[in-house]
């Protein structure tokens, strides 16, 4: 929406709260960069990924924000200077990252999106007391044992059976994922029961973080590397923390 740009900004999606902050700070001509193309609304309820509204597009256009997402490209497991999204929430909640896991498919053998490491806390109602202190949310929790053991994470979709069977057949005991309840998305109704029913076969401590509390770091932690480019600025999206699933 412009060739010249005056501010760089990350966030986790480009949601009404986010375009409207940009836009109250009189910002124009800046080049707007996050983890999802849509706003995302993971509760109960929600629809999942929302499309962009025609105020949005005119607030844009008007404001001349641009839009970069870097969605597959963050998931990919990277050093601390340009962080990945498992990297970075293994910084947040303190794991030592052990190993890598969980490639995108059989011809990028390359790209590993989840890690496995060795937490602090020995017992889960340790580790969940943690989380939530942490993050300053109730996380959601399947219980199979007492033991944390060993800790996968995967952020993203990551409430999915292969993906906590992998974790397991490599010794992890523990899996930290977003959100690990049902929402009113199309691929939630089609896919959540069936997924559910086998997750249940694992026999897996499974704790779900919300979507966002496991994303926006990445995007926080990415700012060093931007402000090389050009002045850079993490927006929290304070109604995203209101409305966490």
């Amino acid at each position: 929406n412009s060739q010249e740009i005056n501010k760089i900004y990350t966030a986790f999606s480009p949601s009404r709260y986010v375009l409207e902050e940009i836009h109250m700070r009189g910002i124009v001509n800046c080049l707007l960069i996050v983890k999802n193309p849509f706003d995302w609304d993971g509760r109960r309820h929600g629809k999942g990924f929302i499309h962009f509204t025609e105020r949005d597009y005119q607030l844009m256009e008007g404001m001349g924000i641009s839009i970069y997402s870097l969605n597959i490209p963050l998931e990919k497991n990277r050093n601390d200077k340009v962080v990945s999204t498992a990297y970075a929430f293994a910084k947040t909640i303190k794991l030592r990252v052990e190993r890598e896991f969980a490639i995108q498919n059989e011809n990028n053998q390359e790209m590993k999106f989840g890690v496995i490491g060795k937490s602090n806390e020995s017992k889960i109602k340790d580790l969940v007391k943690k989380l939530n202190s942490t993050l300053d949310y109730k996380v959601k929790i399947r219980k199979e044992g007492e033991e944390v053991g060993k800790v996968a994470i995967v952020t993203g979709a990551g409430f999915l059976p292969k993906l906590i069977q992998e974790p397991k057949e490599l010794g992890a005991t523990t899996y930290i994922t977003v959100k690990i309840t049902p929402n009113d998305s199309e691929d939630s109704k089609q896919n959540f029961a069936k997924n559910l029913s086998e997750i249940n076969k694992i026999e897996m401590n499974v704790i779900g973080c919300s979507r966002y509390l496991t994303e926006k770091w990445v995007m926080e932690f990415s700012i060093p590397y931007f402000s090389e480019i050009y002045k850079a600025e993490f927006i929290e999206d304070k109604e995203a923390l209101n409305l966490l699933e």
